[in-house]
Parts: structure tokens; sequence; C-alpha cells
């Protein structure tokens, strides 16, 4: 009996020192993978949206509304997308519009491509939740406990602070650019006048796409001046024929330091908007008659 004894309890403590030492194995494996994951999930996340930036900026802009009174409705860029996993996948299979725009659409069609699926974009996620059990609530204004359908709130608020800090560069660069635009639109004024126009400038609000109306005789130019560094496209074509029609011209010119869009040439073309750079309005006696 003593013997039999004197032989287990050496077995039973190296079973038991064995599976201490598993479980230790397990649970670094498992400690390792959820680092692994949540990092892996938080990096994707901040280079998909880095890389689609601009385009997220725009949609933003574009479902943005404004009421009368200035009040912002971002409704249609937030959308109301199901926060379950279950439910996406039936949303999903029933073909839902859920997912049609903004935000929701960006996450189906763009981050969870990235991830290989829903699958697994949740799995990364609820990684990063084991790993940061916390968050700073910006709308109750405390920190609680992140849940596992906090998910959409996470990405919709690193959406929202990217095309923040776009906005923030887009403001001041556009005061850069409206300073530019000025200058370019002094030399140009100039340059006309030299050439026998008579020039004058429109209104800073209200000008309808046009910068300069220089005249002689029955001749009216309504002009617009672009100090821009890609090429102009549609829109200021659109704008300057507009303009003309609003301050009663009867030739329209798009002025260019950066040159035009093929796009921009074609419907110049069709529209019979004078498409020319600057050195080109010592020419503008001869193209225009």
């Amino acid at each position: 009996m003593k013997s039999t004894l004197a032989i287990s309890i050496p077995i039973l403590s190296f079973i038991v020192y064995w599976l201490i030492i598993e479980y230790i194995k397990k649970r670094k494996k498992e400690k390792l993978l959820i680092d692994l994951g949540s990092n892996f999930f938080i990096d994707e996340i901040n280079r998909i949206i880095e890389e689609n930036k601009y385009n997220l900026f725009e949609e933003r802009r574009r479902l943005k509304e404004i009421d009368p009174y200035g009040n912002e409705n971002l409704d249609k860029w937030f959308g109301n997308p199901p926060i379950d996993e279950n439910l996406i996948q039936k949303n999903i299979l029933e073909g839902s519009t859920k997912f049609k725009e903004g935000i929701p659409y960006f996450w189906i069609k763009v981050i969870t491509r990235e991830f290989e699926g829903v699958e697994l974009f949740f799995e990364k996620w609820n990684y990063y939740k084991i790993k940061n059990p916390l968050i700073e609530d910006e709308i109750l204004g405390i920190k609680r406990k992140l849940n596992i359908n906090d998910w959409y709130l996470f990405i919709a608020s690193l959406i929202e602070k990217s095309c923040y800090k776009l906005s923030k560069e887009n403001h001041f660069n556009s005061k850069i650019n409206h300073k530019k635009g000025l200058e370019f639109e002094k030399l140009c004024f100039q340059k006309f006048r030299s050439q026998g126009w008579e020039v004058k400038e429109t209104p800073v609000s209200g000008d309808q796409g046009v910068d300069l109306i220089a005249s002689i005789g029955d001749i009216r130019l309504c002009i617009q001046c672009k100090d821009h560094q890609k090429a102009i496209g549609n829109k200021a074509v659109q704008e300057v024929y507009a303009g003309k029609k609003y301050w009663s011209g009867t030739h329209a010119i798009l002025i260019s330091r950066s040159g035009f869009t093929k796009a921009a040439q074609k419907l110049a073309l069709s529209s019979n908007v004078i498409l020319i750079n600057e050195f080109e309005i010592e020419n503008i006696n001869n193209i225009v008659y």
C-alpha cells in the first residue's frame, strides 16, 4: 500500500504540473492570438480609411443635407444598418437596402471585402474588444465597457475623425487657393485691359461662375480664371457657360494655368466655351473675332 502510494504521488504531481504548464501555454497562445488579431484589426481599419479618405470626404459632403436655417442632416451618411452579425447576414441574403449608401455601404463593400468577409471582420473585432475593454464614449461623456455591438459606432467614429481632419485641411487650403485665385484673376484683368478691353470684376458673392467681364462694343466676354495644380474639369465649363447667360455675355472664356481634362475640352467644344491659358490672352482679339 505504501509503495503504491509512493509511486502514485509523483505521478499525480507530474500530471498536475503538466496540466498547469499546458494551461499556461494555452493562455499564452490565446493572448498572442488576441494581441495579433487586435493589432491586425485596428491597423487594417486605419489603413482602409486612410486609403479612401478623399472619397469618404466627398461622399459625406454629397449626402449631407442642409435645411434653410443651416442645420446639417447626416441621416443618409450614417444610415441605419443592422448591428447584430446574424441580422447583417440575413439582410445581405435578402438584398436589403440598408447598405446602399454612406458609411454602411463603405463598410460592406470595402471594409468587409478587405477582411475577406463579414465573419472574419467580427472575429478580429472581437479580439480588439477583448484587448481594449473600455471606450471613451464621446456621446455620453463617460468611459464605459466596449460591447460587441459597438462595432458600427467605432467604425463611424474613426471615419468621422478622418473627415473632420480633412475638412480642416480643406478649409486651410481653400484660403490659400482663394488668395492664389485672386492674384491670377488680377493678372488676367491687366492682360485683357492691355489688349484694349474694358474690364470689370463681378461681385465676390453671386458671381455665377464668372470672375471678369471684358467688353468692346457689342462683344461681352464672360471670363472665369482658374489657378489650380490639376487640369480643370467639366464643372468649370458648366459654370462659365451658365454665367454667360446670367451676365448676358456673347462669349464664355475659361482660363487655366494647368490645362483641361479631355472631358472638359469635349464639353467646351459642344457648348462654345473658349478654353485658353494666360499667354493666349495676348491673342484674344484673333481668337474672339
